[in-house]
């Protein structure tokens, strides 16, 4: 008995192993330039067609795509979505097509919709005279009648009839409108522009076409076309045109987060994003591009991704023109125009627009390096130097020019090779005419009219405008001279000064 209790305990042990593997390499899958502190060690994803391995999962997918484009597709179909036991222990599974659901009320009505035959259609038994609907009680056929066709019907033995003439519509089915009401129709025909068209279905919408089985469904569908949003917040006045709408925003100003996942313990206040969260532990990304075979987690990440081959830039900024493909980056380029800057540095009295901002400056003064290299263990202060850095160990080259076809680390490198070749040079100097292709020649040449010298020589406190100027200073202090001639014996301190020495005395 004791032997089986260790080995119980030994495979117990070896599936809380698996199962925090399989956690690690997906919290790798979906990491974004958020700070983690605390974060471990990623794993190597290799790939499976050569010998290149990546730190990061995102970095093998976007190397097969560039690299191994006839495999790409194949390898996309072969990926199995990993799963989280924490999470999909406690979860219902289908018995047809092992899908998992969290209530029983939501496995019923899967079983419904998905698996159970329709029934039967079954023939009512008083139909309408104007339209195709049928009844199972005559008094909703009554109400129809008034509702939706103006017809006021009086009720006689289990038969109907109209209540001005005393035409019995027995046997009568959508025959269209009754003849005493023609000239009133007529009349009122701007009424008739109004009315829902009716059909054995449901009812249609008159203005897309949309089919509603309840006339309480078109009134609410009609909200869409009239804009009406009749149930209005209490607390801050937003309006919905449904009812169910205004209890959902209604969590927001309460604050009750009754969906909590079981593997993060976060909450949410909707059913929809606990399930849409869900999707960051178990690696599902059911969402595919057309055009280049990615794959989202979120319908919204695809369609701003689509925006790379549509080309199209919907934000544009009121103040300068400037255009944008996604929401978030028209806000961060608002901050550019916003002139509020009210978070200050303590350290070097910097001020800031934003806090986020000031907290990474902040690392400049305190040291602070929190993105650790798995390969060489060199630290960085931002998650974006520590991506860059970690192509120097990959290759990885993911940045392709159009004109000629190189490829660079960096998007900022791949910007200023384009300027190259269509001859952009949109930094100005306002000193004088000169004009450059990225803002640091700017900020360099923008020393020479102020005299700022901001590297110093520790030894003699002499100043210079660039920092290869002080390197080169500080070899006179040191006695380096590390340029030799391959000629002669002769060494010297600039590289300037061999290629004089060469043209002089060797050419």
């Amino acid at each position: 008995m004791e032997e089986e209790e260790e080995e119980d305990e030994e495979v117990k042990g070896k599936l809380e192993r698996d199962n925090g593997d399989s956690v690690v390499k997906q919290e790798a899958t979906e990491v974004e330039c958020d700070l983690r502190q605390d974060e471990e060690a990623p794993s190597f994803f290799s790939c499976p067609y050569c010998s290149v391995s990546f730190t990061n999962f995102s970095y093998l997918e976007k190397h097969l795509k560039w690299t191994h484009r006839n495999n790409y597709h194949n390898w996309i179909k072969n990926q199995k979505t990993p799963e989280c036991i924490k999470i999909t222990s406690g979860m219902l599974s289908c018995s047809t097509c092992h899908d998992r659901f969290f209530t029983q009320e939501q496995l019923n009505t899967h079983m419904r919709r998905a698996h159970l035959p329709a029934p039967a259609p079954i023939r009512k038994r008083h139909t309408c005279p104007q339209c195709d609907r049928s009844f199972d009680y005559i008094g909703n056929l009554q109400n129809h009648c008034r509702k939706c066709h103006n017809l006021s019907t009086v009720c006689s033995n289990g038969e109907i009839s109209c209540a001005l003439c005393g035409k019995n519509f027995a046997g009568i089915w959508g025959l269209g409108p009754h003849q005493c009401h023609r000239l009133e129709e007529e009349h009122d025909s701007h009424v008739d522009g109004d009315k829902p068209l009716c059909t054995d279905r449901g009812f249609l919408c008159q203005h897309c076409g949309k089919n509603c089985t309840t006339l309480q469904c078109l009134t609410i569908h009609m909200r869409i076309h009239t804009g009406e949003k009749p149930h209005v917040c209490t607390d801050c006045g937003h309006g919905f045109k449904e009812m169910g709408s205004l209890r959902k925003h209604m969590l927001i100003h309460t604050g009750a987060k009754p969906y909590t996942c079981p593997e993060c313990a976060k909450s949410f206040a909707r059913m929809s994003h606990l399930n849409t969260h869900l999707r960051t532990h178990t690696g599902e990304r059911p969402y595919s591009c057309l055009d280049c075979g990615m794959t989202f987690s979120h319908r919204a990440t695809l369609q701003i991704h689509r925006r790379v081959h549509s080309g199209e830039k919907p934000f544009f900024c009121e103040d300068c023109g400037k255009m944008f493909s996604t929401l978030n980056g028209l806000k961060v380029h608002h901050m550019t125009h916003n002139q509020q800057r009210i978070h200050k540095c303590s350290e070097c009295q910097k001020t800031f627009a934003r806090p986020d901002v000031l907290k990474k400056h902040l690392r400049i003064h305190n040291g602070e390096r929190p993105y650790v290299c798995t390969v060489c263990s060199k630290r960085f202060n931002r998650v974006q130097h520590l991506t860059n850095h970690q192509r120097t160990h990959t290759g990885e080259r993911p940045y392709r020019c159009e004109e000629c076809g190189a490829s660079f680390a960096q998007s900022g490198d791949l910007t200023k090779h384009v300027r190259g070749h269509t001859g952009e040079k949109p930094y100005a100097c306002p000193e004088c005419d000169r004009r450059y292709s990225n803002p640091g020649d700017l900020g360099k040449h923008r020393r020479t009219h102020s005299g700022l010298r901001p590297y110093r020589c520790q030894q003699c406190d002499k100043a210079f405008l660039m920092p290869q100027h002080l390197k080169t200073h500080s070899l006179t202090h040191t006695g380096e001279r590390p340029f030799s001639c391959p000629q002669c014996e002769r060494t010297f301190t600039r590289a300037h000064h061999l290629t004089q020495h060469l043209t002089t005395h060797h050419s």
